[in-house]
């Protein structure tokens, strides 16, 4: 009888061990939501072409083009924010292109390196890397291109809009233990100046080409400022503390582009 009193105690105070306010306390002021978006510009890239150019040497890369290999060098340099040098050598099919990237009108403090730091990233800092990655090169498969690390630059910060559901170990849709918690929530994108040129909704934004549009939609590096995002906060128990141990920035819930 007692055991049974006391599972019964158990699964009520798991049921329901955290408001929407303290859950949202939680994830707004942790390091994980507060970190800003950042984009990484390389210093240099490398890789050849796989077609013949017309005239037997390859031509130079237009603007469209460059927002297929990499769209935040074509937005920043359209903005004159950096200079891309490119060389090419060798003609015809295989010639090899190097693009060479200075900044030239971003702030020295706002250029933060982007080198590997050397020591293992932990569960977040993994999660916030690849939410950050770009994706697409659509000009070039992915092992054709090499990436020196350059710089990262912040562009953009969250603004927390709600608790949307708690999930805890009796949700059948949701595999967690007895102490931890997934808090589905919302929240959407507020640009900082150099942000202006990657937020859909800005007029600056909707002055490039319409390429380069779709190019920073496909990369993964333009803001969605007009419509929510939702993610996903696992929290753990230690004794009677919740603890947020990671936040899963894109969990399947179809995040807008």
């Amino acid at each position: 009888m007692a055991i049974a009193v006391c599972a019964a105690l158990v699964d009520c105070r798991l049921s329901k061990p955290i408001s929407e306010e303290q859950a949202a306390t939680l994830i707004r002021e942790s390091k994980a939501f507060a970190r800003p978006k950042y984009l990484r510009i390389p210093r240099q890239l490398t890789f050849t072409r796989s077609w013949y150019s017309r005239y037997g040497v390859e031509p130079l890369f237009t603007i469209s083009e460059l927002a297929r290999v990499d769209a935040v060098l074509a937005v920043l340099k359209l903005q004159r924010m950096i200079r891309v040098d490119e060389s090419i050598f060798g003609p015809g099919h295989g010639a090899m292109h190097l693009l060479v990237v200075t900044p030239t009108d971003i702030e020295g403090a706002a250029l933060l390196s982007d080198e590997d730091p050397g020591t293992p990233l932990d569960e977040q800092e993994r999660e916030d890397r690849r939410n950050e990655r770009p994706y697409g090169y659509g000009l070039l498969r992915r092992d054709d291109l090499k990436r020196y690390p350059g710089w990262r630059i912040a562009v953009g910060t969250r603004e927390f809009v709600q608790v949307d559901e708690i999930h805890n170990w009796k949700d059948a849709n949701v595999e967690l233990p007895v102490n931890e918690l997934a808090i589905d929530f919302s929240w959407r994108w507020q640009p900082n100046e150099l942000g202006d040129a990657f937020d859909s909704r800005s007029s600056t934004f909707e002055s490039l080409p319409d390429t380069v549009q779709e190019a920073a939609r496909t990369a993964g590096v333009r803001m969605n400022t007009s419509d929510l995002m939702h993610s996903r906060a696992f929290l753990h128990r230690e004794g009677a503390e919740w603890k947020l141990r990671v936040i899963e920035w894109s969990f399947g819930r179809g995040n807008p582009m």
